[in-house]
C-alpha cells in the first residue's frame, strides 16, 4: 500500500508539474496564434507571404526546375537569337541576343538577388542592433552621443550615392556591391532599435531586472531585446525589396555582377540596349523584381499590423 501511495503521489506531482509548464508556455503559444490569426485575417498579407515563399524556392532550388540551366553560365546560339515571347513553346519568355533562355535567366536570377539579400542583412542586423541597444541602455552618456553621432555621419549620406562611391573605387564584384550595401544600410537598424529601447527604459521590467543585480548584458539581450522583435523584424522585411533595388541599380551601372551571371539588374541594362525593338530581355527581368519587391512589401506590412496589434 505505501508503495502504491507513493507511485501516485509521484504521478500526480509529474502531472502538476506539466500542467505548471503547459501554463507558462500558453503565453507565448496564445501569443504567436493571435498574431498569426491577424496576420492571416488580411489577404494582401497572404499573398505576400505566398510570394516571398516561392521566391525562396526559385533561389534555392532554381537550377532544378529550369528548363534550360546551361544558359546560366557561358553559353551561346545564334541561330535562336531573339525569338519573340509565347511564340515557341521552347521559349516562352523569348531568348536574349545569345540565343539564351529569358525564362531560365530570370528564374536563376532570384538566386543572386536572394543571396544579396541575405548577406546583407545578415551582416547589417545584428550590427545595428547592438549599436542601437547599447547606445539606448546607455542614453544621455558619452556612449550614447559617441554611437549614434557616428550612425548619423552614414545616414546623412544618399544610400545610392555611398554605394556608388565604394564599389566605383573598387573592381566590379557581387561582394564588393554587397558590403557597400551592409556599410550604408546598418545605421537604420541603430537607430530603431535606439529608439525602441529609449521607450522601453523605464518600464517596470526593465527596473525589477536592475534591482535583482542582472547584468547589462542580460537586461539588454533577454529582457529589452525580445520587445523589438517586431519592429526590427518588419523593418528586415520590408528592406528585402530596398536591397534588390540597390542591388539592381549598382548591376545596371555595371558595378555588380558581372556576365554571365543572371543577375536580374544586369539583364535590365543588357536588354535595355535593344529597346524598343527586343523588349523582353528587359521587361521580364525588371517584372520579377518588381514582382520580389511587391511580395516582401506586402508580407511586411503584415507582419507590422500582426505585432502591433498584439502588443494592444
Amino acid at each position: 500500500m505505501a508503495e502504491h501511495d507513493t507511485e501516485g503521489e509521484i504521478s500526480e506531482e509529474k502531472i502538476e508539474k506539466l500542467i505548471g509548464e503547459e501554463k507558462e508556455q500558453s503565453p507565448w503559444k496564445d501569443s504567436l496564434k493571435r498574431r498569426w490569426y491577424r496576420f492571416s485575417r488580411n489577404p494582401l498579407s497572404l499573398v505576400g507571404l505566398g510570394i516571398a515563399i516561392i521566391t525562396i524556392f526559385l533561389a534555392i532550388f532554381g537550377w532544378l526546375v529550369v528548363p534550360y540551366p546551361e544558359h546560366g553560365g557561358y553559353f551561346s546560339n545564334y541561330p535562336d537569337a531573339f525569338i519573340e515571347p509565347f511564340r515557341d513553346a521552347s521559349y516562352i519568355f523569348g531568348t536574349d541576343e545569345y540565343g539564351r533562355d529569358v525564362l531560365t535567366r530570370t528564374i536563376l536570377g532570384f538566386r543572386y538577388a536572394m543571396t544579396m539579400v541575405v548577406v546583407v542583412l545578415t551582416l547589417v542586423v545584428p550590427s545595428g542592433v547592438v549599436v542601437g541597444l547599447v547606445a539606448g541602455y546607455h542614453k544621455d552618456t558619452w556612449v550614447d552621443t559617441l554611437l549614434m553621432r557616428f550612425s548619423d555621419i552614414f545616414i546623412a549620406v544618399p544610400p545610392l550615392v555611398l554605394a556608388l562611391s565604394i564599389t566605383a573605387m573598387l573592381e566590379p564584384d557581387p561582394l564588393y556591391a554587397m558590403l557597400a550595401i551592409s556599410l550604408m544600410w546598418w545605421p537604420w537598424y541603430a537607430r530603431i532599435a535606439y529608439n525602441n529601447v529609449s521607450s522601453l527604459i523605464n518600464e517596470e521590467f526593465v527596473r525589477s531586472a536592475e534591482i535583482m543585480g542582472d547584468s547589462k548584458l542580460h537586461i539588454m539581450f533577454s529582457e529589452i531585446l525580445p520587445n523589438c522583435t517586431g519592429a526590427i523584424l518588419t523593418k528586415a522585411t520590408l528592406d528585402v525589396g530596398w536591397v534588390i533595388i540597390i542591388g539592381a541599380s549598382l548591376s545596371f551601372l555595371g558595378l555588380g555582377a558581372q556576365a554571365p551571371t543572371p543577375d536580374l539588374g544586369t539583364m535590365v541594362a543588357d536588354g535595355a540596349a535593344w529597346l524598343p525593338d527586343y523588349w523582353w530581355p528587359s521587361i521580364f527581368p525588371a517584372i520579377a523584381i518588381s514582382f520580389i519587391i511587391l511580395g516582401f512589401n506586402l508580407l511586411g506590412d503584415g507582419i507590422q499590423d500582426a505585432f502591433e496589434e498584439g502588443s494592444q
